[in-house]
């Protein structure tokens, strides 16, 4: 059988005129239906939302509370249906609904078997939104590049009202889409080559790319609040939380003219998305002016009322005030004082406290971080940047800076005996965010620093000490002292989390366990000028006496790290370099940087979470530094915690369940971690004779595809 080839199309510019034959009203409805069947195949690979879910959705979730989501121009249902499937597998309340106004796509999604806490209706968004209803979460999948400019415009406002500030909680969107790109399409055509026969899922697919966005432009269209972030492979996320100063009223709506668009959606691959011609119609200005007129008359009614209702208030409050005694006066003063306590404080402002505290500000909540430290450390220690962390970055809004800093390493060669023994390549994307960086902490934890200034002023307090900490059942007691004096404070705060490092004071102070799982191996490291032999990669020596590695750094300059077979305190830059010229026959030039040497240590706390305290970082798991996971799986503890603690604030009663989660989840991540850490150091130790053959056999193995595959995604922690 012959595999046809595949003409790339330009895809420079956006085909927002390009008609996909779902958009057909006669289309064979034979391939229809074949299409609906097989949107769920297509999704699994594709979409991406078995992540989201884990990530962003089943983190906010409750076994006891109920939460909602809705899936706005569901199709054929099969995301929706899987969201309500992960829920309830995980033992997690969710109540789906899932909306599309075209008859076909309503008629096949409720043909299929009912599930428990999933509904489908026939309907519009604006409709919803007529009926008062709001929910936790508002989802799309692939619809937004149907639509133009003013009709996107409309959904996000519809989505703005249906996840606004309710009774119980503040929403947040998610708009999952392609993003246009050659490595899209061909990869998509070329994949679905074979396949879905007997429908339209290649040929709509291909279009949709067509009609995607790019990252930048979908950026330069969506309003502010809106957050547009790039996933692996070619997609795009459109996120938008709400917050008191964010939420929409209809009266805003109403006065900034943005007309309640109506979004149907038949999901044509891949993944699914809408059909424009009938989905997408703005209401009539009869329509609007009807429905704006009848929301100014609830207004007005609902302001008298509220007005009166002031009044009495008012009276009431002070008829209590010349009634209490002295007594009840000074106990409403100290619940006042302690209303103004911060929601969280994070003990430890190093690189992975002050990026949960970057995380939760940008969330609106109230944190303030406590740093031994009076000045940060200039110290460059772990610079290797994966990313999973690079996700967390654009979250806080700094990812291109710290891009901009630093270097990409582009893959890794190993070598032993001057022999190379195989390569690997990380993945080359045009987005960024996917690429593994280089860049000294110091310079890391300056951008962290100057970002949370930003968000929080005068949150970060350096020179203060902890001292005690004390969890009084609805909020945390810490005791404080300033660093070198005398001066004693106690600060309290809903939930403290202790980031304060291997030596965690917090987390002995909790009596929490962290047991020792394996270390002692010790290393020298120094950073050198770059000689050029190997830009942009990382190398691995695999020597009969011990592994050397290397790395690039920004500004000309190179990481170099031996293992040595004992710890070698006094050693010197020189003596390095002479270790290092020994095994390799790699000369290095002079430097003015000191060697630092260390000892690896790896242990994991017996728990994470001890009540209302947390632990993150290197406080909750020691990780070996050889092949930078320590940084890094801090990191993603934050980009996990900082949403559970949002929830955990905004209801209560979810809180023991969100941060369980958390604490089952990172845990298992950080066993990951450990054990691949300790294949790392096995594989880098010294080896003679047999065993030396047959390392070097099983690393030419693993340089090879598909091993060569999953080896790079295991170094670039994309499965923690």
């Amino acid at each position: 059988m012959r595999i046809p080839s595949l003409r790339i199309p330009s895809l420079r510019r956006r085909a927002s005129d390009a008609v996909e034959f779902m958009d057909d009203p006669d289309c064979d409805p034979d391939k229809l239906a074949g299409t609906y069947a097989n949107f769920r195949f297509v999704n699994a690979a594709v979409s991406g939302w078995r992540g989201m879910y884990r990530r962003e959705i089943r983190p906010v979730l409750s076994p006891t509370r109920d939460s909602t989501l809705l899936d706005v121009g569901c199709g054929g249902g099969d995301v929706a249906r899987a969201l309500a499937r992960w829920a309830a597998r995980d033992g997690l309340r969710l109540q789906v609904t899932a909306i599309d106004p075209d008859a076909r796509a309503h008629a096949y999604s409720t043909s299929l078997p009912p599930m428990p806490r999933l509904t489908f209706r026939r309907a519009l968004s604006s409709d919803l939104i007529a009926e008062g209803l709001r929910f936790d979460f508002v989802v799309s999948n692939h619809v937004l590049h149907h639509l133009t400019g003013e009709q996107l415009g409309g959904l996000l406002a519809d989505s703005e009202l249906l996840a606004g500030l309710g009774l119980k909680s503040a929403g947040r969107v998610l708009h999952a889409d392609i993003e246009r790109s050659r490595f899209a399409y061909l990869g998509f055509g070329l994949g679905t080559w074979p396949l879905f026969r007997g429908s339209f899922i290649r040929d709509d697919g291909l279009t949709s790319i067509r009609r995607s966005f790019t990252a930048p432009e979908l950026r330069a269209v969506v309003p502010p609040g809106w957050q547009v972030t790039r996933e692996h492979p070619s997609r795009l996320v459109l996120r938008w939380v709400a917050s008191a100063g964010s939420v929409p009223t209809k009266k805003d709506s109403a006065e900034t003219g943005s007309a309640s668009v109506s979004v149907s959606v038949e999901r044509d691959s891949p993944g699914g998305h809408s059909r424009p011609e009938r989905a997408l119609s703005s209401h009539s200005g009869e329509q609007a002016r009807r429905r704006q007129g009848r929301e100014q008359t609830q207004e007005r009614s609902q302001s008298q009322s509220q007005s009166q209702e002031q009044e009495q208030e008012q009276a009431q409050s002070q008829a209590q005030e010349r009634s209490q005694p002295q007594g009840q006066a000074q106990s409403q003063a100290q619940s006042q004082a302690q209303e103004k306590m911060p929601d969280v404080i994070v003990v430890g402002g190093g690189p992975v406290g002050i990026l949960l505290a970057g995380l939760l500000a940008v969330r609106g909540v109230d944190v303030e971080v406590l740093e031994q430290r009076v000045e940060p450390s200039l110290r460059s220690r772990a610079i290797g940047i994966h990313p999973p962390s690079l996700r967390a970055l654009e979250q806080l809004g700094v990812a291109g800076q710290v891009i901009g800093r630093a270097v990409r390493i582009r893959g890794g060669v190993v070598r032993s005996d001057g022999r190379t023994l195989g390569r690997m390549a990380f993945t080359e994307s045009a987005d960024r965010t996917q690429s593994v960086i280089s860049l000294p902490q110091s310079e890391t934890e300056a951008v962290l620093r100057a970002r949370f200034a930003e968000l929080a002023p005068g949150r970060l307090r350096g020179g203060v000490t902890v001292t005690g900490v004390c969890d009084l059942g609805d909020r945390v007691s810490v005791d404080t002292v300033r660093t070198g004096g005398t001066t004693a404070q106690t600060l309290e705060a809903r939930y403290v989390v202790a980031a304060d490092g291997a030596r965690s004071l917090v987390r002995d102070l909790l009596g929490i366990r962290s047991a020792a799982r394996t270390g002692g191996e010790t290393y020298l490291m120094c950073d050198y000028p770059d000689t050029g032999e190997y830009p942009g990669e990382a190398v691995l020596f695999f020597e009969r006496g011990g592994v050397v590695e290397s790395f690039p750094l920004p500004r000309g300059r190179r990481r170099w790290v031996a293992m040595t077979p004992t710890l070698m305190t006094d050693a010197t830059s020189e003596d390095l370099a002479m270790l290092i010229r020994a095994r390799t026959g790699v000369y290095l030039p002079p430097t003015t940087a000191g060697a630092s040497a260390f000892s690896v240590q790896q242990r994991l706390a017996a728990r994470l979470v001890a009540g209302r305290v947390v632990l993150i970082g290197d406080a909750a798991h020691q990780i070996s530094p050889i092949g930078g996971q320590g940084m890094n799986l801090g990191w993603l503890d934050a980009l996990q915690l900082a949403p559970a603690l949002q929830q955990a604030l905004r209801d209560p009663a979810a809180a023991a369940s969100v941060l369980g989660h958390y604490d089952r989840r990172r845990r298992r991540s950080a066993r990951m971690a450990a054990r691949q850490a300790g294949f790392n150091m096995a594989m880098g130790g010294p080896v003679q004779g047999l065993r030396l053959r047959l390392r070097n056999g099983l690393v030419r193995t693993l340089a090879v595809p598909p091993a060569s595959a999953v080896l790079a995604r295991a170094f670039t922690m994309r499965w923690l």
